[in-house]
């Protein structure tokens, strides 16, 4: 990028790339901090997890319910990775499609409104709005996948402690049955 005559405008794919660097870098300093991005989980047949909880997840033993207790949580960890993710990436997309729309707009004459439709009708912003329009669509299909994952987890969760309760309240009932009170501590 070398510059002279103080113009500081860069070119279209020095922008993109400047915008490209800065997500890399990001990703290079969690790394750096020692982090390591969830990766998506396997299932026991060695396939990949798909995060959809089985119809009949009601009646899983403890053991079962630990399982896919687990599962889910690897699920939903590498599913908001991904949402953050996508995230920047539709913020990085933004910041390309505007430096598009300056950089063209720059270059086109007329009225206001001539110079905004010859804009939006040049290939190299339509480029632009394209890629924004794809990251903004994938980052919103990804909201709804965590939000599905977060209440999938929600549900394990109470279904767990539901099962607590339960056995415990059988501990109780036999407890009682053999005359043994709760409250009363044996000698």
């Amino acid at each position: 990028m070398k510059r002279t005559d103080h113009d500081y405008s860069v070119t279209l794919e020095e922008g993109e790339q400047l915008y490209e660097d800065a997500s890399l870098k990001a990703i290079g300093r969690i790394e750096s901090a020692g982090l390591v991005l969830p990766s998506r989980p396997f299932a026991d047949n060695g396939e990949y997890f798909d995060g959809r909880l089985p119809p009949n997840v009601s009646s899983f033993t403890n053991s079962e319910l630990g399982e896919i207790y687990s599962m889910m949580c690897q699920h939903a960890d590498y599913v908001h990775s991904l949402l953050t993710q996508a995230k920047a990436e539709t913020l990085n997309s933004q910041e390309k499609l505007k430096l598009a729309k300056s950089l063209v707009r720059k270059t086109k004459t007329g009225t206001v409104q001539a110079k905004e439709d010859l804009t939006v009708a040049d290939a190299r912003y339509v480029e632009a709005n394209v890629r924004w329009i794809e990251a903004k669509t994938f980052f919103e299909l990804l909201e709804g996948i965590a939000g599905a994952a977060s209440r999938d987890l929600r549900f394990l969760s109470r279904l767990i402690e539901t099962k607590r309760l339960d056995i415990e309240m059988n501990r109780r009932d036999t407890n009682l049955a053999f005359g043994r009170h709760p409250n009363k501590r044996s000698r």
